[in-house]
């Protein structure tokens, strides 16, 4: 049952993902109340396609598109969801198509190899198979499969987009995420450490990633892609802070907060957890303090959680 949940929870993720590496506006809706384009991918309605190496052919069908419409698929890095300079072109214009291709293929993060154009038939159907391309991106840090240290901060996979050459917008139905052999479901767990090992009641402690870390708080900056999403900025997730042991907790008050995953268009940032809490009272002896993030993306849960221990001195 905990598979399936976590499925469903990043399913929702890529549905975002899959929009927002594009700039394209989409609301969360359930499938089944949802009036035009559908599409599989080599079968599956989920958008989210596991397994994926370079050569893999993605058979893809589609419905419920305008008739003897032009469309244009190509391959993008998850960079261009956090790099601001994507965000003018990718919502909606009125150039011409060889203009508009042409400044595509000129965005660093997508890789002008992967364009593969295609046409609607006469009943707004669409079916073809799409082959991931070896060749890479411009941007060196723009690469398919992302870097392990990309992964890790949240850029999941490579987008798959749908571009409608005649709106000049993406096509929610008709685009993906495509995460590449040898990767899990979902990043690894951040790290945590505090400014003390031993504190009172009343103090403050302050947090922070463990020196040298190499995971993240990625949860961040999946809300960031999703505030993108919506056309404006995130709201900040959710932080909590809890004392336990035996399955007792005691919620500590905090002024925490994690910045996402960010992309210049040369350095990537990685997300970084900052603040600190208040040592509640009522607590005493060794602790093992547990840090959440957590946010709500598209209606469903995701949280990153980390553990250090302290001792508390009465």
């Amino acid at each position: 049952m905990r598979g399936r949940q976590w499925t469903m929870r990043l399913v929702s993720v890529v549905l975002a993902l899959s929009c927002v590496a594009m700039g394209v506006a989409s609301t969360a809706t359930p499938a089944a109340a949802v009036a035009g384009p559908r599409c599989t991918f080599r079968g599956q309605t989920i958008p989210l396609l596991q397994g994926v190496a370079a050569g893999t052919k993605i058979p893809i069908s589609c419905t419920g598109l305008p008739a003897l419409n032009p469309y244009l698929i190509l391959q993008a890095s998850l960079l261009i969801g956090i790099d601001p300079k994507a965000e003018a072109l990718l919502s909606g214009g009125s150039l011409g198509v060889g203009t508009f291709e042409g400044a595509l293929a000129a965005l660093p993060e997508i890789d002008a190899t992967s364009f593969t154009p295609e046409v609607s038939d006469l009943s707004g159907d669409l079916s073809f198979t799409y082959t991931v391309p070896s060749v890479q991106a411009t941007d060196p840090n723009a690469t398919c499969p992302p870097s392990q240290a990309e992964f890790n901060a949240g850029l999941i996979g490579c987008a798959l987009a749908m571009v409608d050459l005649t709106t000049q917008k993406p096509v929610g139905a008709g685009s993906a995420v495509l995460e590449y052999t040898g990767f899990p479901l979902l990043p690894p767990n951040p790290t945590l450490a505090f400014s003390a090992k031993k504190a009172r009641p009343g103090q403050l402690v302050t947090v922070s990633d463990a020196p040298g870390a190499t995971t993240y708080w990625w949860v961040a900056t999946l809300l960031a892609l999703e505030g993108l999403l919506a056309g404006g900025s995130a709201p900040a997730p959710t932080v909590t802070v809890n004392f336990g042991r035996h399955r007792v907790s005691v919620p500590a008050a905090n002024t925490i907060s994690v910045a996402p995953a960010g992309y210049d268009g040369t350095t990537l940032t990685f997300p970084k957890i900052s603040g600190s809490f208040t040592v509640p009272s009522g607590v005493s002896g060794k602790q093992k303090v547990q840090v959440v993030v957590s946010a709500s993306l598209s209606g469903l849960g995701l949280s990153n959680t980390a553990e250090f221990p302290l001792t508390v001195k009465g």
